[in-house]
């Protein structure tokens, strides 16, 4: 089961990476959409640690730092230093 975790696991980085629909992708790979769309939830899932995961960000806009704002469906609203590109990468998949 494991090996099967980290094989769609790497489908999905793949996925990430290529620029290509999930439908487009799933097609390439002979996955169904539906299938595919569950380990994408699981590999979301793993990546925030879980439900309710608090990501420690610091105080935004200090140091000169330009501050970008996340604005999540349910009104939820985060500021993250410009210069932090990779928390934003993680908030933003959260969504």
């Amino acid at each position: 089961m494991r090996e099967r975790r980290e094989y769609m696991f790497t489908l999905v980085r793949q996925w990430r990476e290529s620029g290509l629909t999930r439908q487009e992708f799933c097609l390439q790979h002979g996955i169904t959409l539906g299938k595919f769309s569950y380990w994408i939830s699981r590999w979301k899932e793993n990546q925030s640690g879980g439900d309710n995961v608090f990501i420690p960000m610091g105080t935004p806009g200090t140091a000169g730092h330009s501050v970008l704002s996340v604005i999540y469906p349910n009104g939820v609203r985060l500021e993250v230093p410009s210069a932090d590109l990779g928390l934003l990468s993680r908030l933003i998949a959260l969504a």
